[in-house]
């Protein structure tokens, strides 16, 4: 075994070794629930003549779903930095209705053309391009309504600055923007100097996740700025991992459809490297994340967080044969 891969495991053992490794199961196990029930509660579906099918669509893109990952995440940073119980779950709706509108676009024909999300058909393969295209939008339009919800009364002031971090998330400094370098990534001339704005597909709406929270709240800047680093930092991880899962998994183990890197010709962040160095190289970056969080002096959510990112860094090791 390399000396890489021996520290890997090092990290990984030193979190599961964690006095508050246990804590994120038992959040998920408690929290869940309220998350699935809030997102039925605020589906954007239409009372309008014609819109059965649509309504249907939507129902498929966010139920069942997957692990919700995001928004519980953004459960705990949201108590972080601050906000209410209940801006928290609003929040954490709003992303993961962002998060699932990523999911019906990206795998549209026209992008990367996928059959496969969630251990089902794609969305387009059951509803067509048009509606799935429609329920993507309609996913996003609620999110931002969602924002604005959560910053009712004392806190409208500052509903201007999470309005622009989400555009900025969503937009042309974001998602878009690694959606689109990812497009530029693909064919026999691809662009490899794209590969660091690819990864704003993932690490864009983490860090917004982790921050919108204490931007409701009116968090100390110092206290959004260390969950920016965390945000970015799970999601550079996340993206090495799922570069990996492209490569290595199956459709079974991912839920979504595998190979896709190869079929349109991109580079990714396994070039150059073996397995080992890719999991040494996103062990760094998780523990830099998580080291960002010392800001919070071992307050219970900051523990939640380092609880997940251990969690979710094992899991995706196990995933991956690693």
């Amino acid at each position: 075994m390399s000396a890489s891969s021996n520290a890997t495991d090092d990290v990984a053992r030193r979190g599961a070794g964690d006095a508050g490794s246990d804590e994120f199961p038992a959040f998920v196990a408690s929290n869940r629930p309220r998350i699935e029930a809030a997102l039925k509660e605020w589906l954007p579906v239409s009372a309008a003549a014609g819109t059965e099918h649509f309504n249907e669509a939507l129902r498929r893109a966010v139920f069942p779903g997957g692990k919700r990952l995001r928004p519980l995440l953004t459960l705990i940073s949201s108590g972080l930095g601050g906000a209410s119980d209940e801006q928290a779950l609003t929040l954490s709706c709003a992303v993961e209705f962002i998060h699932t509108s990523s999911l019906v676009l990206d795998d549209l024909p026209c992008m990367d053309d996928a059959e496969v999300r969630r251990n089902g058909p794609a969305l387009h393969v059951v509803f067509g391009e048009g509606v799935a295209l429609l329920a993507g939008v309609a996913l996003l339009n609620q999110a931002y309504a969602l924002f604005a919800a959560s910053c009712g009364g004392a806190q409208a002031p500052r509903l201007p600055r999470l309005i622009r971090e989400a555009a900025g998330c969503v937009g042309s400094s974001g998602m878009i923007a690694g959606q689109a370098a990812e497009l530029a990534l693909s064919g026999a001339h691809a662009d490899e100097s794209a590969m660091s704005s690819r990864d704003l597909k993932t690490t864009a709406l983490m860090r917004l996740m982790m921050i919108a929270g204490g931007i409701v709240s009116g968090a100390p800047e110092r206290e959004v700025a260390a969950l920016a680093v965390f945000g970015e930092s799970l999601g550079r991880a996340y993206q090495i991992y799922d570069d990996l899962a492209d490569a290595l998994g199956d459709q079974h183990s991912t839920g979504k459809s595998t190979g896709q890197d190869l079929r349109h010709l991109r580079p990714t962040a396994l070039a150059g490297l073996s397995h080992a160095e890719v999991r040494k190289l996103a062990a760094d970056v998780l523990e830099a994340g998580k080291k960002a969080l010392d800001a919070f002096e071992g307050r219970r959510e900051a523990r939640l967080l380092r609880s997940a990112a251990d969690h979710i860094f094992a899991g995706l090791r196990s995933a991956h044969g690693s």
